[in-house]
């Protein structure tokens, strides 16, 4: 991890996400695509479905794509905020 990762923890990135859209349809409890590409949440600094992909690759959907803690923190304080 360098000095611009932050380890954000699943479970609270999961619930945050939760609290915040409504959605809790897929898995075990995380938001579709749908609810997540139609949360706005100011100030993000990529396209919303960048970060829809960094979930997909914490949650474990899909071997093949990177994992990027960087925009998992960075969505994880949005949610907070």
């Amino acid at each position: 991890m360098n000095e611009t990762e932050e380890f954000i923890a699943i479970d609270d990135l999961q619930e945050r996400l939760a609290d915040f859209n409504g959605c809790t349809i897929q898995h075990t409890g995380w938001p579709c695509n749908s609810c997540f590409h139609a949360m706005e949440l100011p100030g993000l600094k990529h396209d919303i479905h960048d970060y829809w992909e960094a979930v997909l690759a914490v949650r474990g959907d899909y071997g093949d794509l990177e994992q990027n803690p960087v925009l998992i923190a960075e969505l994880y304080h949005k949610l907070g905020a």
